[in-house]
């Protein structure tokens, strides 16, 4: 998770309330990833919105016996995409190495990673980029082909230890996500950060670290993919950004439903679908950031994508739907 405030809580439920202080505590770096994880399972307990429970360890060794390592100074972790190929801090030596740590629960790492694209793009033959899917109980693979993180420059891999795994993570002495390490062209580790790190950011360190140019055209102005969020992943971004003029939450439901109950500062598209939901949004500006939800997840992610067809650049929709939203304890009003 990143390292972004957040408005005051709302007190409309103590759940919604205990989520808010995990999310303050984790960005004050007070909770560990583990930690973070373990409080919200707790309050979400029964809803079926995390599994994050997992007693498998992955193997230690590749096919060939070799070993598996996971400490900061020297990493060997098998391929993400292709578990048989391995990914190893001295495959790069030579080329200053961008190492970035991601999960699809993530929300900060979703909201990163089209900046890091772009910087990956621009700096290509001049800097390596390694994507490492970490603790991640969730489809990191299906995160990483929503990007193309591999077309896009990534060498991909994934941490090992105990289910969901995050050792490699751990080495670093590490709490939340994302979070990125930068090595020089020997492998020596130079400059680490815990959080979120917008476009500008990353490339101001890339050209202190390695004295690369960094400069790339602002991801805000690129087409990110339809992204998939859970009910704290809503809550955290519409707290931290949202009700304004271009950043809001958008209820497909029917206009009854709507005016039951529903997320706060959203706007109705009352009845939207697949092939209505364009129309409904000719009013919005495609440089905007829309979060979309129905009853219960089954048309969003549909929605989501006809509007990205049309051009809108920032789309995320709820898993679940509103559904999962009270039952999270998200806020609502009439």
């Amino acid at each position: 998770m990143g390292s972004k405030p957040t408005n005051t809580a709302p007190t409309q439920s103590r759940r919604a309330a205990r989520i808010a202080e995990i999310e303050r505590q984790e960005r004050r770096g007070k909770l560990t990833k583990a930690a973070i994880v373990a409080a919200l399972a707790t309050v979400l307990v029964g809803v079926g919105i995390f599994a994050f429970a997992g007693n498998n360890a992955a193997p230690a060794t590749d096919d060939s016996g070799a070993e598996y390592l996971a400490n900061k100074g020297n990493f060997r972790l098998p391929g993400l995409m292709d578990a048989s190929k391995t990914v190893a801090l001295t495959d790069f030596k030579g080329t200053p190495v961008v190492v970035n740590f991601f999960a699809s629960w993530c929300v900060y790492c979703n909201e990163e990673l089209p900046g890091f694209i772009q910087v990956a793009k621009a700096t290509e033959g001049k800097v390596a980029f390694v994507g490492v899917n970490t603790g991640d109980p969730g489809d990191g693979v299906a995160m990483a082909k929503r990007f193309d993180l591999a077309g896009n420059g990534f060498t991909l891999a994934k941490d090992i230890g105990t289910e969901p795994a995050s050792d490699l993570w751990t080495s670093y002495g590490s709490q939340g996500l994302p979070v990125t390490a930068f090595y020089d062209a020997e492998g020596k580790l130079v400059d680490f950060s815990g959080g979120m790190l917008t476009q500008a950011e990353l490339a101001q360190r890339i050209t202190k670290n390695f004295g690369v140019d960094a400069s790339a055209p602002d991801a805000a102005t690129v087409s990110a993919p339809v992204i998939p969020l859970i009910p704290k992943g809503v809550y955290e971004l519409l707290s931290a950004h949202g009700n304004t003029t271009d950043y809001f939450a958008i209820d497909l439901r029917p206009a009854e439903d709507f005016a039951a109950g529903h997320i706060s500062g959203a706007r109705s598209f009352p009845g939207a679908t697949p092939q209505t939901v364009v129309k409904q949004a000719a009013e919005l500006s495609k440089d905007g950031s829309y979060f979309l939800y129905d009853a219960d997840g089954a048309t969003t992610e549909a929605a989501g994508e006809a509007l990205h067809k049309a051009g809108f650049k920032h789309i995320y929709y709820l898993e679940g739907g509103i559904a999962a939203w009270t039952q999270a304890g998200g806020p609502t009003g009439p």
